[in-house]
């Protein structure tokens, strides 16, 4: 290792010169990619430890340099922040990715269960029974008729959300899971709809 005084130094730039401690030696570059890890920045007047090497122009440079009496930091702290910000930047943006991403995929579920919903119901059968064939009596035609105009729809399954009698029974009798017939006796919504 070689050593001298840093004699001029650019706070700004980054960079200074190292007066060796050699006689008759030229003055040293150094720039403070050399000091990175060090506890403070270089100041002039230090003492400057560091290996010389030439470089295309014929100048040396000084290399591997530490400031004399001035703490190392941690060659294994540097590299860490540096990945921590690497990570922060890669998480933001793998965000600014992902958020888009997932919104794309909530509106194609989304849409897709809307199509599936307009498919069952264009494509529900029209129930026709041998009934019909015969004289009908009033009540057959107040339950047949309707059947053909109403569809289950997902989600309704209460008396609120029934328009008629006519709907709750039609619910009550042809769509799963419906809760209108508390008391269990055939007639649905009595207090509301069906109160016979």
């Amino acid at each position: 290792m070689e050593k001298g005084i840093l004699v001029r130094w650019k706070n700004d730039k980054g960079f200074g010169f190292i007066e060796p401690e050699t006689a008759n030696g030229k003055d040293v570059f150094i720039h403070i990619s050399e000091l990175k890890h060090m506890a403070r920045k270089p100041i002039v007047g230090d003492s400057i430890e560091y290996r010389t090497q030439q470089q295309a122009d014929g100048k040396f440079k000084a290399i591997n340099a530490s400031i004399k009496g001035v703490a190392v930091i941690s060659a294994s702290t540097t590299p860490r922040r540096a990945s921590n910000a690497n990570q922060s930047k890669k998480s933001k943006s793998s965000s600014i990715i992902l958020i888009p991403l997932l919104i794309i995929l909530g509106l194609g579920v989304f849409g897709f269960k809307r199509y599936e919903a307009l498919s069952e119901q264009s494509n529900a059968p029209i129930q026709v029974t041998n009934e019909l064939q015969q004289e009908p009596t009033a009540e057959q035609i107040q339950w047949t008729q309707p059947k053909e105009s109403l569809r289950c729809e997902s989600g309704k399954q209460y008396c609120s959300q029934m328009r008629s009698c006519a709907e709750a029974n039609f619910y009550n009798n042809n769509c799963p899971g419906t809760k209108m017939d508390g008391d269990g006796d055939g007639i649905p919504c009595e207090k509301q709809h069906c109160g016979y």
